[in-house]
């Protein structure tokens, strides 16, 4: 008979006390019997220790058990004759192997602490700085053109840190990374972000398995993902991977779905423990009942970046408090829909696009995106005007229907040089909308790339070609690639000019406003939907003046250079239809902007400027 004795309530799951005792700590439900359950790893000898009312503490039970090495046990909790695994466990065991019927009875490992950090140090980028970037992690390169040793896992990642710095990527928002059972007999994974925001809802089909690629749904939050894991030790390869990103200057961000049956109790701890435990950068939180106001008021996480679909800043603040650190985000798709809508020349979507495009949210910050997991890549935007989910076998009912997607003339695969030349101009398009946002862009894995998912914009089963990031269309699409990369240095640049100005205190007294807009007359634009959605957006720095001429109808536009003192010429820094020459004389007063394109101009300015004008 072991010697058991009352432990501690905290932590929560099994940890050592000393060399051969270790202590458990679970939750328990009132009017239920209770046990521990603990295997030989080697033998797979089961013995059950049946816990007595004394060693419960509210609605926990915790005791101390002797006699036990840590690296020779795994258990499980026993309620009422049945086993389950620890929902506090922090290693799991029976779903090390991706797409393989998980084990009948999963069960719990003990956590080892010790790993050297050494002088790992968060980066704490503000959200005006951060250049997010989403990826599945076994997605992200489990095809062979990846060309990394272990493909599809956390050590894949840690493979393409020199790509991600070089595309000048801050952070990585990884798709659930924790442990889930992503096969399940006759159970059919979540269909849509929609079903999630219900009560757990599945389809059940006789003989019918798919594979929950993306692991929206409950699982044992505490633990990284054993098929993520290029080694035997999921822990030590998630624990390698931040700290490699940390040490390349690189955050690591995830996503959380939590249904309703996660108590928001659990939430605050799941979330304390990555940080503390993991040293994440971060969380978007998916789901609902959850307390983000209550997650985001947490002394422990000040520093950590809380994503959620809304936040209350008056919950959080009151009404006037100013954070010191903005960690907080909203994340939700009113600018996808609304930049959507005018990137294909909507009648009367100028005003809102601006609107988003300027808008970097308040003491909340907002994230901007055009293409998310659940949506169409950025490719099969400009390349499909409906959704083609066939292959999730449900007969199309899948996915959204509203995807404000053109074709830009024939769905699909095509060869016509004129349409492909029209896509990737709008391609170019979105991702310099996207990139000279004042919110916090995420780009989607591959769009850098030109990724296709033939038109699927739903592929929450397709573990194959559809969803796996096929390598060889960087080189094939390097151009695009090195278009986006200029953009997120561009962005850089003038966000540390912005704050170089902003630390200095120059142009206090500044006669000109920091933001102006422009039609075809200067310092007006007409915002009626007859403007046939074209406009100038000018920027002013302490050194320089930016200027944005964008034209999203299909006519050509002309547009208002404002007189301004300024150093030599206009010079042309993006031109995304490619027709115009690299600079523009500094006394011209109007500039053609070719029918969907871009323009970024920019000069050097002169001492003095034009007095006398005003914002409007």
């Amino acid at each position: 008979m072991r010697r058991v004795v009352r432990g501690k309530l905290f932590p929560m799951g099994a940890s050592i006390v000393d060399q051969d005792k270790i202590q458990f700590v679970f939750r328990a439900f009132a009017g239920k019997k209770y046990g521990i359950v603990i295997y030989n790893k080697k033998t797979e000898e089961r013995e059950i220790i049946f816990l007595e009312e004394e060693y419960r503490i509210g609605n926990f039970y915790s005791v101390i058990i002797e006699g036990l090495k840590k690296d020779m046990i795994s258990y499980t909790i026993w309620e009422d004759g049945l086993e389950k695994a620890d929902p506090y466990g922090k290693v799991i065991y029976g779903n090390e192997i991706w797409g393989n019927t998980p084990a009948e009875i999963l069960k719990t490992g003990v956590y080892l602490k010790e790993f050297d950090w050494q002088e790992d140090r968060f980066p704490n980028y503000s959200l005006q700085e951060a250049v997010f970037y989403q990826l599945h992690v076994r997605g992200f390169t489990k095809h062979a053109s990846s060309k990394v040793r272990k493909k599809g896992t956390f050590e894949g990642i840690i493979e393409k840190i020199s790509y991600l710095k070089e595309l000048g990527i801050t952070t990585l928002e990884l798709l659930p990374s924790y442990e889930f059972a992503e096969r399940e007999p006759n159970v059919q994974a979540y269909h849509s972000m929609e079903d999630m925001k219900e009560t757990a809802i599945y389809s059940h089909h006789e003989n019918d398995v798919k594979i929950n690629y993306w692991g929206f749904k409950e699982g044992h939050y505490f633990a990284p993902k054993a098929s993520y894991s290029g080694s035997k030790d999921p822990s030590l390869s998630f624990k390698n991977l931040v700290k490699q990103l940390h040490l390349h200057g690189l955050e690591l961000v995830m996503q959380f779905y939590f249904p309703l049956q996660v108590s928001g109790a659990m939430i605050i701890e799941i979330l304390k423990f990555w940080v503390e435990e993991y040293h994440v950068d971060g969380f978007r939180l998916l789901g609902v009942n959850i307390p983000v106001e209550i997650v985001a008021g947490i002394p422990q996480l000040s520093n950590t970046k809380i994503l959620y679909e809304s936040i209350r800043e008056e919950a959080v603040y009151g009404f006037q408090q100013i954070p010191c650190y903005q960690n907080l985000a909203s994340y939700n798709d009113g600018y996808l829909y609304q930049m959507r809508s005018f990137l294909k020349s909507d009648v009367g979507s100028l005003q809102q696009a601006f609107r988003e495009l300027l808008d970097p949210g308040n003491r909340v910050g907002k994230m901007v995106y055009l293409t998310n997991y659940n949506t169409f890549t950025l490719n099969d935007l400009v390349s499909y005007d409906r959704k083609h989910n066939e292959e999730n076998g449900e007969n199309g009912t899948d996915g959204n229907n509203c995807n404000l997607s053109w074709n830009c003339g024939m769905e699909g695969n095509t060869r016509k040089k004129q349409i492909l030349e029209l896509r990737y101009k709008q391609m170019k398009n979105a991702m310099t909308l996207l990139l000279m946002s004042r919110g916090t862009p995420v780009i989607m894995a591959g769009d850098e790339f030109s990724n296709s998912q033939k038109g699927n914009n739903n592929p929450y089963c397709q573990d194959n070609l559809i969803s796996w990031l096929n390598w060889k269309d960087l080189e094939r699409n390097k151009e695009f690639y090195e278009f986006t990369r200029s953009l997120i240095k561009m962005r850089k640049e003038e966000n540390q000019r912005k704050e170089e100005k902003k630390e200095s205190g120059q142009n206090s007294t500044e006669k000109l406003p920091s933001i102006s807009f422009h039609g075809r007359d200067a310092w007006k634009l007409d915002w009626t939907s007859s403007n046939e959605e074209a406009g100038g957006i000018l920027f002013v720095t302490s050194e320089s003046f930016l200027y944005l001429a964008i034209n999203m109808h299909w006519k050509e536009a002309v547009l208002a250079l404002p007189a301004l003192e300024i150093k030599g010429e206009w010079k042309i820094l993006v031109d995304t239809s490619g027709k115009n020459d690299s600079t523009v004389g500094k006394k011209e007063k109007l500039i053609e902007v070719p029918s969907r394109t871009i323009l970024i101009l920019q000069a050097e300015r002169k001492e003095k400027d034009v007095k006398g004008i005003t914002a409007f």
